[in-house]
């Protein structure tokens, strides 16, 4: 026999939640630009910004995917299918909502990026590129001040990256194109289908029959 299904917790409505952090997530992650002010931010913030908010932007998406997948609750029982595969559809659905927010989103910040918005991008990216290099290139040297104080070889003191450019920095962090829309829809759809997989996939586990659930093998000992 089925649980019955708590009101309000269908994989459109679970879906729709999580997704609207996801679509914060995405503004503030692609448009930190407008919030973030080089003159007055540490160097060593702007880097970290540079070089890690996409990650962890993905990493907040993808666990928003499957909270909404463990979140979610069928509210529509069909006679003869198994309750495993409604928490797989409903799990994939949910989680697939969650990525058509963000996709969604993250669309229209390229395109607002590549236009509108072109020219605050340009300047945060020539404001924030020297702080950067400057911080990079100053933890390179703090880098190799100490292997010499510790006696290393100098083979191994000359063994660090190279020392950063500000050109080189600026240009990865120019405003996209409007050539770069089709690259945006070809990712919104590579993350439908991830964020939808991984969906169906906590579905599929929460389904899993429980070790409590399951018949205990063997002959029950005689007293």
């Amino acid at each position: 026999m089925y649980s019955h299904p708590r009101r309000g917790s269908g994989p459109l409505r679970t879906g729709f939640a999580c997704g609207i952090v996801g679509v914060l997530v995405a503004l503030v992650s692609d448009l930190y630009f407008l919030f973030v002010d080089p003159a007055g931010t540490p160097g060593w913030v702007l880097t970290v910004i540079a070089q890690y908010r996409t990650r962890l932007a993905l990493a907040v998406f993808l666990f928003l995917a499957i909270l909404a997948a463990l979140r979610v609750r069928p509210t529509h029982l069909d006679p003869g299918v198994p309750y495993r595969s409604l928490l797989l559809r409903d799990g994939a659905l949910a989680a697939t909502v969650v990525a058509a927010m963000v996709g969604f989103t993250l669309f229209l910040t390229t395109a607002l990026q590549a236009t509108v918005l072109a020219g605050p991008a340009r300047d945060y990216a020539a404001e924030a590129a020297p702080k950067i290099v400057t911080y990079v290139n100053g933890v390179r040297t703090e880098i190799q001040q100490s292997r010499k104080e510790r006696g290393a070889s100098p083979e191994r003191v000359r063994d660090v990256p190279p020392p950063a450019r500000i050109s080189e920095v600026e240009a990865t962090l120019q405003p996209p194109s409007l050539r770069d829309l089709g690259r945006s829809m070809a990712n919104f759809v590579l993350r439908a289908v991830l964020l939808g997989t991984v969906g169906g996939l906590v579905g599929a586990l929460r389904g899993r029959p429980s070790l409590s659930d399951e018949k205990p093998r063997g002959t029950p000992r005689r007293e």
